[in-house]
């Protein structure tokens, strides 16, 4: 009984580490096997010059970042047999992928095609970059035209937004030529370019005619797009702010350029008008009925004549059909045969 006791704890202490170790080893195959193979893929499209083992596979792992094909050229796609792919992949350190049945892939670089337009809105950008450098936002713009129509040129994707526009001559004053360099963000030379470039601006035109004494409003006005030689040496209005609430001098057509000369503040009372007198010194207001002599604006002096004594006064306009009388409250009193002590028409302002 002894001699079995003892066989039985010596397969108890020979077998338990046996166990455990077939365990663990059957947790490693299967961790090993819950990992999808990789997997390759039909269709390839990178946007660098390398195809790395992460383009061409599905769960690449720690190889995802290996290169192993030059990329075509920009634009451009090429066919790869499967089992090229295979053995770039096991030269790699990938042994086991799953090619997924099939017999060959295809492999395209993305890129960008760019045309005589693009190189047009390029050069655009850079002349409206130093253009609001030098004027502020309002500037305008550079409407651009070629000397020749550069060829279609086809660019890595990952580098055609950050191209450079180096300007060799750029339009100044009268002369309206240019010439630049279109180049990659590392330098390299794309294009090079010549031609005109025309400075244009946004101007305030009438959108409808305006008769003589009209006062022009917002609605009245539309913007139009004009050569900015258009608007040199002439005192065209360029500032909507400049015309708004201004009234027409004379009688002005729809589409042209308005000058200070066409505008003038808006007439409030006009010759011949009847109009209210006001008089004020401290909480008193003393009024009465005149004839305006002149036109006038708001803020402009006239004469007036006083209706009860056909005195004329001097006042100022203070809005439509009203004039602030200048002069001593005297003066004003006896223009209107009237004492301020039994003026009917004095009244105490709140």
């Amino acid at each position: 009984m002894i001699t079995r006791l003892l066989l039985a704890l010596l397969f108890f202490f020979v077998a338990a580490p046996f166990s455990a170790a077939q365990s663990t080893i059957e947790t490693r195959l299967a961790d090993q096997f819950d990992t999808p193979l990789p997997l390759l893929r039909p269709q390839v499209i990178v946007t660098s010059d390398l195809v790395t083992l992460g383009d061409l596979f599905d769960h690449a792992g720690m190889h995802a970042e290996t290169p192993v094909f030059r990329a075509p050229a920009p634009g451009t796609r090429g066919r790869v047999p499967a089992h090229t792919v295979l053995d770039a992949a096991r030269q790699a350190g990938l042994d086991l992928v799953d090619l997924a049945g099939l017999t060959e892939i295809t492999v395209e670089r993305a890129g960008i095609r760019l045309h005589a337009v693009d190189f047009e809105q390029l050069l655009e950008e850079a002349l409206q970059t130093r253009l609001i450098d030098q004027r502020g936002e309002n500037a305008g713009r550079y409407a651009i035209t070629l000397a020749s129509n550069p060829s279609p040129t086809t660019l890595p994707a990952e580098i055609a937004g950050r191209l450079r526009v180096d300007l060799l001559a750029a339009p100044s004053g009268r002369s309206e030529r240019f010439s630049a360099v279109i180049r990659t963000p590392s330098g390299q030379e794309i294009a090079r370019l010549s031609g005109r470039a025309e400075h244009r601006v946004m101007i305030p035109v009438l959108g409808r005619p305006i008769a003589r004494g009209d006062v022009v409003r917002a609605s009245d006005l539309r913007l139009q797009d004009v050569a900015y030689s258009r608007t040199v040496g002439t005192p065209t209005l360029i500032e909507t702010a400049d015309i708004i609430g201004q009234a027409a001098r004379r009688s002005l057509r729809a589409g042209a350029p308005i000058n200070p000369d066409d505008l003038t503040e808006p007439l409030m009372v006009e010759r011949q008008e009847l109009v209210t007198l006001i008089y004020r010194h401290g909480a008193l207001a003393l009024t009465v009925r005149a004839r305006a002599m002149d036109d006038g604006a708001e803020g402009q002096s006239i004469d007036v004549m006083n209706l009860q004594s056909n005195r004329v006064v001097r006042g100022v306009v203070a809005g439509h059909g009203l004039v602030h009388v200048l002069g001593p409250m005297q003066d004003i009193a006896a223009s209107t045969r009237l004492t301020l002590s039994n003026a009917d028409t004095a009244e105490r302002i709140q």
